[in-house]
């Protein structure tokens, strides 16, 4: 736990909660569990005071709230690098220099409003950028204080840009795009949408190198490789800029052992990390919260300029499928609130930091095809209510859903056979096979930004597997692609996908091949296989014709194969 003593309004919760939990084969140490506890106590509580409003202006944070009771009250700032229910050591100030935050009778004698300085220097000389912060009120009674709001992130962001927004030309995309010989592809295939797999660990670095960008971020330099960004980002990002298609990138942070700088990786590298691909960036000390912050605000500074000159990125996902977190988000074994309050942290990030640059973009929740059930550690939609519900408490923010629909079984280009994907709400998975329910959940009303706003969802890693090359497997992946298509063209809630894979790869695993395109290798050249021109032909005239020949691979009449929900 980061301690900050004269710097952070810091205050004891008490909730009541058991200390003695019995945790006998649980993965989980006992202060997880009993912080999993308090996360679900603060959920369900409903709070006699609340903060209304949190405007971050060039120099200033403004915190307007109300607060109802008999005791004296503060307002407490709460970083990222700190946990609101576990804060520590009661103060009186958030500085030295400037006065306790009472909370003062404002007309109606119920109502406040806080003003602070926007930059505060921590100790060690980070600057830090309250933009990144909440805020709560506790009042403090004969008892000691008590937290007696939600907790409230920045409503109100000042922009430093004006950019107009990427629109889905259509529903057609590809995963991972990198610089190779086949980027004619994004026009031979009119795509409207990419996705770009950004390993910031690969780039960035704490001490400056022959051929690095320095960038100043909160009293520290960073450095970036120029030419990693020139000839991995850059390059193709202007492609497909070329072609308007709108452009994902995908936040990523390995371990420190595959780093391109490992001081940097070990900065960044939760210590709870145990293994798997990916890691989740550090949220638990000021340095690597600010390390993290520094490398997004110079990606989102970099690929949101108004002269487009590096190439634009319009839309960020944040992680990728963190439900499956020991192998893609992997800080350690934590109770599902626990973990899902640790990835919030980062999505509200990467977040304020994007607000400032490009308001028309949106922040991506990257999950897997579970539902209710488990592709690996939790169920994508408990995750996804606790995010829709923390931010309905804290202050609601345009988090978007990127989604990886693949079939139950992987290897099965028979889509449309998947067992365990139903069309009820509660299905285990969702998959090609029943988007419908996500097409439903989507449009519900408790879903939506603010209520009444459809958060977007993008199919932004989803494909389906050829068995082999031979003619029978090819055409079957043909079909599956059919059937996949029609479903999402006819589902307005679902915006686009990202065929992933553009080439066939064995990091896919499992024999998968995936691809579009053969591998991309001496042997196959990136043939492109059947379902190449199938793709070409989806959303042109030629569609129907193109696909007539795989409603008897499927097995049904004709195409009319949206179902009603359950």
């Amino acid at each position: 736990m980061c301690r900050l003593t004269g710097f952070f309004l810091l205050v004891v919760l008490l909730f009541s909660c058991s200390r003695n939990h019995d945790s006998g084969s649980s993965p989980y140490s006992a202060e997880d569990l009993d912080f999993n506890s308090l996360i679900q106590n603060y959920l369900s509580t409903g709070f006699s005071s609340g903060i209304t409003d949190v405007e971050v202006t060039e120099d200033e944070v403004r915190i307007t709230g109300r607060y109802g009771g008999q005791g004296s009250f503060h307002v407490a700032e709460i970083p990222p690098f700190m946990d609101l229910l576990r804060l520590e050591e009661p103060l009186t100030s958030v500085s030295e220099s400037s006065p306790a935050m009472i909370v003062q009778p404002d007309g109606d004698g119920t109502r406040f409003t806080v003003t602070l300085d926007r930059m505060l220097v921590l100790e060690g000389g980070l600057s830090y950028d309250r933009l990144l912060s909440k805020w709560a009120v506790f009042e403090t009674g004969e008892d000691g204080p008590r937290l007696v709001s939600a907790a409230h992130y920045a409503d109100e962001v000042p922009l430093k840009r004006h950019l107009s927004p990427v629109p889905l030309k259509n529903k057609k995309g590809v995963g991972g795009i990198t610089n190779n010989a086949f980027v004619s592809d994004f026009e031979d295939l009119d795509l409207g949408s990419a996705t770009m797999n950004m390993f910031v660990t690969g780039f960035a670095y704490l001490s400056p190198l022959p051929g690095t960008i320095a960038y100043e971020y909160g009293g520290r330099t960073y450095y970036f490789d120029e030419n990693y960004l020139k000839t991995n980002l850059d390059a193709v990002l202007l492609k497909a800029g070329e072609r308007d298609m709108a452009v994902a990138a995908i936040l990523l942070v390995q371990p420190a052992s595959v780093s391109a700088d490992p001081a940097l990786g070990d900065l960044l590298m939760n210590d709870g990390c145990n293994g798997g691909t990916l890691t989740l960036p550090d949220m638990t000390s000021a340095e690597a919260v600010n390390c993290f912050a520094a490398i997004v605000s110079f990606l989102v500074d970099r690929y949101t300029r108004e002269d487009g000159k590096y190439g634009r990125i319009a839309q960020w996902i944040v992680m990728n499928e963190v439900d499956i977190a020991s192998s893609w988000a992997n800080i350690g074994p934590r109770p599902e609130l626990v973990f899902t309050d640790y990835y919030i942290k980062i999505l509200r990030l990467v977040n304020n930091i994007l607000r400032q640059y490009d308001d028309t973009a949106e922040t991506f929740v990257s999950m897997s095809h579970s539902w209710t059930g488990l592709s690996g550690d939790y169920p994508a939609l408990s995750m996804l209510n606790t995010i829709n519900r923390m931010g309905k408490m804290e202050g609601d923010y345009r988090w978007a859903l990127a989604y990886h629909s693949y079939a139950g079984d992987l290897l099965n280009p028979r889509c449309w056979e998947c067992p365990w994907s139903t069309f009820a709400m509660d299905t285990y998975y969702v998959t090609f096979k029943n988007l419908e329910v996500l097409d439903k959940w989507i449009f519900m009303s408790e879903n939506m930004y603010q209520g009444k706003y459809r958060r977007s969802v993008w199919l932004s890693e989803a494909g389906v597997n050829s068995r082999s090359y031979s003619e029978e497997d090819l055409e079957e992946q043909a079909a599956g692609w059919a059937y996949a298509w029609k479903k999402i063209k006819a589902l307005d809630g679902i915006d686009a996908i990202q065929w992933h894979n553009w080439f066939d790869n064995e990091g896919d695993g499992g024999g998968a091949l995936l691809g579009l395109r053969k591998y991309n290798d001496d042997t196959y050249g990136g043939e492109a296989k059947p379902v190449w021109y199938l793709y070409q032909a989806s959303g042109t005239a030629n569609e129907d014709q193109a696909f007539s020949p795989y409603l008897d691979v499927i097995g049904i009449p004709d195409w009319n194969i949206i179902r009603p929900v359950e």
